[in-house]
């Protein structure tokens, strides 16, 4: 690499400098990703599970508004009795 060019880049680097001290063990993750990892996937199936039902409902709800009066009575009557 060329001196000028060198400078420059050094100049304008946007990448922080990373200690030996800040770096990952070699062992792997700290413990605390490893549990914000945990956190996360949780909350994603929640709020895909809550994603789905309220899809399911508001589906329902869209295609009871398209059938007749009576079919939809009988729907919900169905519905009730298990």
């Amino acid at each position: 690499m060329n001196g000028p060019f060198k400078a420059v880049s050094d100049a304008i680097c946007l990448i922080l400098v990373i200690h030996a001290a800040d770096a990952i063990p070699a062992s792997g993750a700290p413990r605390k990703t490893r549990s914000m990892l945990i956190v996360l996937v949780a909350v994603a199936v929640v709020f895909s599970l809550a994603a789905e039902m309220a899809y399911g409902y508001f589906a329902d709800r869209y295609e009871m508004s398209w059938v007749r009066p009576e079919l939809a009575e009988h729907a919900a009557i169905v519905r009730a009795q298990g």
